[in-house]
């Protein structure tokens, strides 16, 4: 048959535009020293270069596919909160006794050491008080003494005897009442620690019991206290590590560990209040820093994963995948979790065993005819 009824004259054409592109090969064309079917052929080559490796790809209606089975992982899913860094030991000081204050010797953010005076009451009233127990205590004692003698000389009864007795044991639980509220009349530091916040000022009447001072003890640990929601809370024990990280402190991680659980939910939220103490605490730690903890629960649970090259469109936590069920692929939106060693778990969508689309995923199109490659290796048991 004729080489010429084997091309149309636009392929012609284009071998020629080949040909001028390579030197000296359309004078070897001209001469008949180049087989026109070699030609055609560099024209072919030629022409698929130029196409995207999606275009090749999907050539023909025909996309050759890898499979990849559904599997089951164990896995311990970190969970992450925010809450305010902390002091173990944060206590509200007040005073015994009510009264006027007389003098707040600090103010917010001093450190403080142990047994510094830090505020006191006006001691008129309460020292009249200390007096008066005194006198009625020496009274008590010399009335005591005069019953008793005449108790012995046969003058008085036993019975006004042991009124004498008993006056005198009031008179003195009075003294000790007395001295206790003097004692308890100016606020002390119960351990080296800061001055989180005043809650009253100077010549403010004050109720006994009242709050005065916010105090943030030092001594102990340092801790960031957040709330978890009840899925969270029974995943977590005491003991679990955690990483703590600080906007204050940019780039740096402060490891924890879980401290405290919370038995009882928030009545507001519903959410429970979870403690973690840091190991390595800094010097420019303050109390109300907002922070952020990642858990990492000992306690490990198993859930399905797919390979990350099957995940289509993926957002933070849903994406399209291709499942190969009955001979065809079909296109299926899922919900993700968390990211480990190359796996997505998948929280909602598929079950155990489905055989997602992995390489060759991205060039399915509609209508495409899809040939998995390794179906036989995914039949085998």
């Amino acid at each position: 048959m004729p080489w010429e009824l084997l091309f149309q004259e636009s392929n012609e054409q284009r071998i020629m535009n080949v040909t001028r592109k390579i030197p000296g090969l359309q004078t070897r064309l001209c001469a008949g020293r180049v087989p026109v079917l070699i030609i055609s052929g560099l024209l072919l080559a030629v022409h698929s270069c130029n196409r995207n490796p999606e275009e090749r790809e999907v050539a023909g209606d025909a996309v050759y596919v890898t499979l990849e089975q559904v599997r089951e992982m164990k896995y311990a899913q970190s969970i992450t909160a925010t809450g305010l860094l902390g002091t173990r030991s944060e206590m509200k000081l007040g005073f015994k006794t009510g009264g006027i204050i007389s003098k707040i010797h600090v103010r917010e953010g001093d450190a403080v050491r142990r047994g510094a005076v830090l505020a006191e009451l006006d001691l008129s009233e309460i020292e009249a008080q200390v007096k008066q127990a005194n006198i009625g205590l020496e009274k008590a004692k010399r009335d005591l003494g005069r019953a008793q003698n005449l108790y012995h000389d046969s003058v008085v009864t036993l019975e006004q005897y042991q009124d004498a007795e008993s006056t005198y044991e009031l008179a003195r639980a009075r003294k000790k009442v007395a001295d206790f509220n003097l004692k308890y009349s100016s606020i002390k530091a119960p351990a080296n620690g800061k001055i989180q916040r005043m809650l009253a000022e100077p010549n403010e009447m004050i109720a006994p019991g009242h709050p005065v001072l916010l105090f943030a003890s030092t001594e102990g640990d340092w801790v960031v206290r957040i709330a978890l929601n009840d899925k969270d809370v029974v995943r977590i024990a005491l003991g679990d590590s955690a990483v703590i990280s600080m906007d204050a402190f940019p780039g740096e991680a402060f490891p924890a560990m879980v401290t405290e659980v919370g038995t009882f939910a928030d009545p507001y939220t519903g959410s429970y209040e979870v403690e973690l103490a840091i190991h390595r605490p800094r010097e420019q730690f303050r109390t109300g820093f907002f922070s952020r903890a990642r858990i990492f629960p000992a306690a490990t649970g198993r859930y399905l994963v797919v390979p990350l090259e099957a995940l289509l469109d993926a957002t933070d936590n849903l994406a399209s995948i291709y499942l190969w069920r009955d001979g065809e692929v079909i296109n299926k939106r899922i919900r993700t979790g968390p990211v480990h060693q190359g796996w997505a778990v998948v929280l909602e969508g598929l079950d155990s065993g489905d055989l997602v689309v992995t390489d060759g995923a991205r060039f399915i199109r509609k209508g495409s005819t899809v040939h998995p490659v390794n179906l036989k290796e995914m039949a085998t048991p």
